[in-house]
């Protein structure tokens, strides 16, 4: 009786992972000597190192004195290769939620790959998709708004995506209707439209956008008339530190979250350069690109930004650029919650180029604290997951990274992905060297 006893009152578990030194992400603090318990898919504790052996875990990990914080957030990609191929691109740099940004690209079936990573039959990040791109023409009526609105509510799509200028009526028919239908709007600003009317999206994509829209309701019909002249002049505009101030002002006010995507727009410039571009054929990390989407992207000749009709200079990019990296800096101390997203084309790497967004967002004046929880707590917030998901703590989903050196010191020790734990399986450094390699 009493071995039947002390047998039932052995704690038994799924996992417990060792000998780590804990980032939870709710302070910038590290929980030394610590290990986590998870069961069921959840982390149900975080306790003593010492006190590990007396838990009884179908599988041990032994972190080694590795550093455990949350899988990383990409909410800002196009999946338009390999999709296995990308998402273990993603996995092996530490990234375990990605949001693609639109419904057919690569024409693949997203709902059905959605749904493979969920059920465990494919390995890969979280995934979340949109719909179609929203734009001039489509929707054409409001009758086609509520079809829309319908078919994503239908198939479970995370994010409404509009992607350019709409009518005011269809602009306003989408942003109630979906709120309606507890959707999330994210999106490009309407250019069309003062500020304030971007800024009922629940995110708005790209820092580059807040170029591209006033506030200055006369101003309005300038981007109308002659884009490139309005963007020149708003840009300049906000320079002025009384009217930027104003803008911060507008969007903290809104309660909109924002994801600057700098990544992205640092290399406009880069791929829009002649010398730049073929001084880019020897970034190591091109070795991950299929040969024929390097080709295209490394050839003046098939390059977009390479195009003889591209109105701005990499000078132009890179003066813009400094911009919003001071618009970055300013949003988020008025409190805007930032996102890290990266677009993922061209020569961006999956997964590498979240680390290089991170890098920005400290470049731009975060700390690297602050950065990771754009990647992390603010992404749980946005989705709704707030203490469930993006922290290291009793109840939060297990989904975390094993890193070999301590990323609140230096934003670069992010890279050192040795471990990923996410949908339920452990992925140890040896297997995630094996699938970059495929």
């Amino acid at each position: 009786m009493l071995g039947c006893t002390s047998n039932a009152m052995v704690q038994r578990v799924d996992y417990i992972v060792d000998n780590v030194q804990v980032i939870t992400m709710n302070s910038p603090d590290v929980k030394p000597d610590s290990a986590i318990v998870i069961d069921n898919g959840k982390i149900t504790k975080i306790i003593k190192s010492s006190d590990a052996k007396k838990i009884y875990a179908t599988h041990r990990i032994d972190g080694k004195g590795r550093y455990l914080m949350p899988g990383l957030a990409d909410m800002h990609v196009h999946l338009r290769w390999d999709p296995q191929r990308m998402f273990n691109l993603f996995l092996a740099h530490g990234v375990t939620t990605v949001a693609n940004m639109r419904f057919e690209d690569g024409k693949f079936d997203h709902l059905v790959l959605r749904d493979k990573v969920r059920n465990g039959e494919i390995s890969g990040p979280r995934y979340l998709i949109t719909g179609s791109h929203l734009e001039e023409g489509f929707p054409a009526s409001i009758d086609e708004v509520e079809r829309v609105l319908d078919d994503h509510q239908r198939k479970r799509i995370d994010f409404v995506k509009i992607h350019g200028d709409l009518s005011p009526d269809i602009y306003k028919a989408i942003i109630t209707g979906a709120k309606r239908r507890d959707l999330k709007v994210i999106g490009h600003a309407q250019h069309k439209m003062p500020l304030k009317d971007s800024l009922v999206l629940n995110s708005l994509e790209h820092m580059e956008e807040l170029l591209y829209v006033t506030r200055d309701e006369a101003r309005v019909s300038d981007f109308s008339t002659d884009f490139l002249s309005a963007y020149r002049a708003n840009a300049h505009r906000l320079w002025d530190k009384s009217y930027r101030e104003k803008v911060v002002e507008d969007v903290a006010s809104s309660g909109i979250y924002l994801d600057p995507t700098l990544i992205v727009y640092k290399m406009v410039g880069i791929w829009q350069s002649d010398a730049h571009l073929i001084a880019l054929r020897d970034a190591p990390a091109l070795r991950y690109l299929p040969a024929d989407v390097a080709r295209f992207w490394l050839s003046p000749a098939t390059n977009p930004y390479q195009a003889d009709d591209f109105p701005i200079t990499k000078p132009e990019v890179d003066k813009n650029f400094q911009l919003m990296l001071l618009l970055t800096k300013e949003l988020h101390d008025k409190g805007v919650p930032l996102l890290s997203g990266t677009d993922s084309f061209g020569t961006l790497v999956p997964g590498i180029s979240l680390h290089d967004e991170l890098t920005l967002l400290v470049e731009a004046g975060l700390s690297p604290f602050e950065a990771l929880r754009c990647s992390t707590v603010n992404v749980a917030a946005y989705l709704g997951e707030t203490g469930k998901a993006g922290v290291i703590q009793p109840g939060a989903r297990a989904d975390f990274i094993l890193l070999d050196k301590n990323p609140l010191l230096d934003i670069n020790n992010s890279r050192t992905a040795s471990g990923v734990f996410t949908q339920g399986r452990w992925l140890p450094k040896d297997l995630l060297a094996k699938l970059i390699s495929q």
